[in-house]
């Protein structure tokens, strides 16, 4: 794991930040190999929690990619609202001098956030744990993408793989 993704562990849960990681870096963490870039992450959407996310986020040197001060993600109209008039899925965080490093939260719970923690897998790394969705809670949040891409299209395939359901030929 790169440096950067391994603080942000270590300062999420010294936060207390309830969150589960998704998408490419969790199935990476599941033993696929892919590229990823983002850091996907289920964040519990209660206004405490966001808050501790938001300061941590600032403290770590992240921004929001729009143009829109952090703090407007704890309203749930302002949440709506952008799913609705631009179609956003996620907040998106950059680190402004290393625009790749981003951190892309979702608006809204991509499947029942209970579940997502429950049935998540717990990751120890040096000094930090992260919460990792899981196998089958990736698939089917990739089969949700609409209209899906080619990367989620092999995603689900290889998810599908490890999962027993499909063998690649």
């Amino acid at each position: 794991m790169e440096p950067y993704q391994a603080t942000l562990f270590r300062e999420l849960d010294t936060a207390g930040v309830s969150y589960v990681l998704c998408g490419g870096l969790a199935i990476v963490l599941h033993g696929i190999h892919r590229f990823t870039a983002d850091i996907d992450l289920a964040v519990a959407l209660d206004a405490e929690n966001l808050h501790r996310f938001i300061e941590l986020a600032s403290r770590l040197g992240y921004r929001p990619r729009a143009p829109v001060p952090a703090a407007d993600l704890i309203d749930p109209a302002n949440r709506r609202r952008w799913q609705q008039e631009k179609g956003a899925v996620g907040f998106t965080f950059v680190d402004p001098d290393l625009p790749y490093r981003q951190i892309d939260v979702f608006l809204d719970d991509p499947l029942p956030y209970k579940e997502l923690c429950a049935e998540s897998t717990l990751q120890q790394g040096e000094g930090y744990t992260v919460r990792i969705a899981s196998l089958e809670h990736l698939r089917l949040m990739k089969q949700k993408i609409q209209p899906p891409r080619p990367q989620d299209a092999l995603d689900i395939l290889m998810l599908e793989q490890k999962l027993g359901e499909k063998k690649i030929p």
